[in-house]
């Protein structure tokens, strides 16, 4: 009896490993990302740049990321201050049992220090 209660709190432990070695990645790529968007937000509301320079900086920060990203999935929102920027975005993980789908939204908003009230 011994021997099976090591036994089952062995798989559960083996379990429990490889569910968070494929589970923890993609959130950490994802925090990653939040920062690096929020860099390239402080840095449009200071440097002009056009929608679609700033939508391809997003994707190559992203990809950066192991993130693929398509430009439909970059929204940017420009205000009398600052700027905006939504990215909606999904991750396969490929699990044995299970399979699954992460849904990420990263979201980074700035607005100009001066024109700000």
């Amino acid at each position: 009896m011994e021997k099976l209660k090591v036994l089952i709190f062995l798989l559960v432990m083996a379990a429990g490993i490889y569910y968070g070695w494929n589970m923890i990645p993609p959130y950490f790529r994802n925090y990653q990302f939040q920062d690096d968007l929020d860099d390239i937000a402080r840095m449009a509301t200071y440097n002009i740049r056009t929608d679609d320079e700033l939508k391809q900086a997003v994707i190559k920060k992203a990809l950066a990321r192991d993130i693929v990203l398509k430009e439909d999935q970059v929204t940017l929102t420009r205000f009398a201050s600052g700027v905006a920027i939504s990215v909606h975005y999904r991750v396969h993980v490929d699990m044995m049992v299970h399979p699954t789908d992460l849904d990420f939204t990263a979201i980074s908003k700035n607005s100009n220090i001066i024109g700000s009230s």
